[in-house]
């Protein structure tokens, strides 16, 4: 893949992480790469000639990448590149989700995120399948490709390119690379590993983290360890299609329905309708809002809706010993909550968004949101998980 007179490829700064603190690692001694459309860049939304880190194309809207690569950033800052080079004419697509691996650290065990594209991509997806492993003994010849740059002080980070590396350490969940003439640097984090098997070149690994002078080793994830725990239950639970009337969603097709509806009281919450004329068309709890089979307002996670903890509210707190109700702080007398409710002082130095009460109801403002649906959105979440597993 890359050869020793041809330039590297280099990660961006932050985008490869070295041994010592995270960074981006780039590819050395590589050469330009044309093909490859399933590998892509991470680019900032503001600045998309701005490279984060390299990453691949796995489903129609998934890309697979470090979690390192900003997978805590808001996904709003972020687009994804589809192009050989960031400096001519290629397809950015927004983001709107991400999932980490929940054991990601500052190793290369579980260095994987996925990120949700707001539309197909324009170009297939690499297929995953198990017969990915890296388990044979050293050296094993591997294909790197990333748009990151030659060296850590080079400023070429803008061209995909290929190059060819060699395993020289196998652990459980990792590989170590040593140069073949190539290694990653900075802005290939993110990047594919490829091995070639009896049946084809096959992604085997994600580029995670080096030496900083991207010239000695560098460390991948293998995702043979990581395919049914983690990059395929996301995969499912993102899948067009894979949704019932009433689960929480992020796009249309991500729905059974083909409609993946704002919440009329929370634009950030999203739920799969279906057209109605009336609330026979709807199934319980759902009745028929705005032509649209929906949950009774208050809508499971918002202000006002039952909750048991804080991961049952779209945004603010769970009031639990307070009526157990969803809320948002406010300030008294400047009108932040939203219909039905009024800034109510709790004590010290809490004002939050409580109900109003009912008409001849004094006592019964901070209760009020506890007859709203009944289960709360958390238990919305657990249905799905549910519904998902009936389906494997």
């Amino acid at each position: 893949m890359w050869r020793s007179s041809l330039l590297g490829l280099a990660l961006v700064t932050g985008c490869v992480a070295p041994d010592v603190s995270p960074r981006g690692e780039a590819l050395s001694m590589a050469v330009d790469d044309d093909g490859d459309p399933g590998v892509v860049a991470l680019v900032l939304a503001s600045d998309p000639g701005t490279l984060r880190c390299t990453g691949m194309l796995v489903a129609d809207r998934v890309v697979l990448t470090a979690a390192h690569c900003d997978a805590d950033r808001a996904v709003e800052t972020l687009q994804v590149f589809f192009g050989p080079d960031l400096r001519r004419s290629g397809t950015l697509v927004s983001i709107i989700d991400v999932i980490a691996h929940p054991e990601a650290d500052d190793t290369a065990d579980a260095d994987l995120a996925l990120f949700l594209l707001a539309e197909p991509a324009p170009v297939a997806p690499i297929v995953l399948t198990a017969t990915m492993s890296l388990a044979d003994p050293p050296p094993v010849s591997v294909r790197l490709v990333g748009y990151g740059a030659s060296a850590p002080d080079a400023a070429d980070d803008v061209r995909k390119r290929e190059g060819r590396s060699r395993t020289t350490e196998v652990t459980p969940q990792h590989v170590v690379l040593g140069a073949d003439p190539s290694l990653p640097c900075n802005g290939d984090s993110g990047g594919p590993v490829y091995v070639t098997t009896p049946v084809g070149e096959r992604l085997a690994a994600v580029v995670s983290r080096g030496d900083a002078a991207c010239t000695e080793r560098a460390r991948a994830t293998r995702l043979d360890a990581h395919l049914d725990a983690f990059i395929q239950p996301a995969l499912d639970a993102w899948a067009p299609g894979s949704l019932l009337v009433g689960e929480p969603c992020l796009y249309d097709g991500h729905c059974v329905s083909g409609r993946c509806a704002p919440a009329l009281d929370e634009p950030s919450l999203r739920f799969c309708a279906s057209s109605c004329t009336g609330d026979a068309d709807c199934e319980p709890p759902l009745s028929c809002q705005a032509d649209l089979c929906r949950y009774p307002l208050p809508s499971p996670g918002a202000v006002g809706a039952a909750c048991a903890a804080h991961a049952d509210c779209a945004r603010g707190d769970c009031l639990t010993g307070q009526g157990d109700l969803c809320s948002v702080r406010c300030v008294s007398g400047r009108g932040d909550c939203p219909a039905s409710h009024s800034c109510e002082h709790l004590g010290g130095v809490d004002f939050y968004c409580l109900p109003d009460p009912a008409p001849g109801c004094d006592a019964c403002a901070v209760r009020a949101g506890s007859a709203g649906p009944e289960f709360s959105f958390s238990l919305v979440l657990l249905l799905l998980a549910w519904v998902r597993a009936r389906r494997r």
